[in-house]
């Protein structure tokens, strides 16, 4: 099944559903610049999150709006989820896929699933497995005469993981956060190339939060001479509207 089919049976699912339930929608900017990026980039991205009890569905776009690379349409990501609760402890299960256009020349795709637990009021802990393919683009196999059975090379089972520490309890209406991780939306590193994020967040009112992020990158962090790769700036807000269709 085409995945702009799977999104159009969940949206109809969506709408079908006879319950209480929750849109998030999330629009931001990233503005900042690595070894590869040849200057700065802005990026700009939406994304957006249904909630239903203990289920929820989410899909994001990403555009290049300054990079050097000539391509617009940049990344896709589309997620599923459910939160459960063994005895008193809570944690979510998470499956993904993720698609960056991050060449002229080659895409990369990812899979994989994550668990992921907030039993911490300060804390967030998520892990899991990724499954990465490089794949050559049909303009670069006709160009350079490629021969398509080995257009593509796969990493399997890589180890993907977030641990976060943040100041005040998850739900406060302003938090501070520091993450170590080697996953965001659109990007997979390898377990030894991991972000450093620190996060600021604030509810300026009912359903509606602005956000900050800085992002922080060395060319590996096992290596004490490891230089620097790059930074970035993620700004946005996330709007959260709550309905019922009974």
């Amino acid at each position: 099944m085409r995945f702009k089919h799977l999104i159009l049976i969940t949206g109809c699912t969506c709408l079908l559903i006879n319950s209480e339930a929750q849109i998030q929608i999330q629009p931001y900017f990233d503005v900042g610049v690595n070894n590869a990026s040849e200057g700065v980039f802005i990026k700009n991205s939406y994304r957006i999150d249904y909630q239903y009890g203990k289920y929820n569905i989410a899909a994001g776009t990403q555009f290049d709006l300054k990079s050097n690379t000539g391509n617009v349409f940049t990344g896709l990501n589309i997620t599923g989820s459910r939160e459960f609760l063994l005895r008193s402890f809570p944690f979510e299960v998470k499956g993904y896929w993720i698609l960056n256009r991050f060449s002229d020349l080659f895409y990369g795709t990812d899979w994989g699933v994550t668990g992921s637990t907030r039993k911490l009021n300060h804390f967030l802990f998520e892990l899991g497995t990724n499954f990465k393919t490089y794949t050559v683009n049909h303009d670069a196999l006709k160009e350079y005469g490629t021969d398509k059975a080995e257009s593509k090379l796969r990493e399997n089972f890589n180890l993907i993981y977030v641990i976060s520490g943040y100041l005040k309890p998850h739900h406060h209406k302003w938090n501070i956060g520091l993450s170590c991780t080697n996953i965001d939306y659109y990007i997979i590193n390898q377990s030894t190339n991991p972000f450093f994020n620190l996060q600021m967040m604030l509810h300026i009112k009912s359903g509606l939060t602005v956000f900050l992020d800085s992002w922080y990158k060395k060319a590996g962090v096992f290596n004490i001479s490891a230089n620097s790769f790059g930074y970035s700036f993620r700004t946005g807000v996330t709007w959260e509207i709550k309905y019922s269709n009974r």
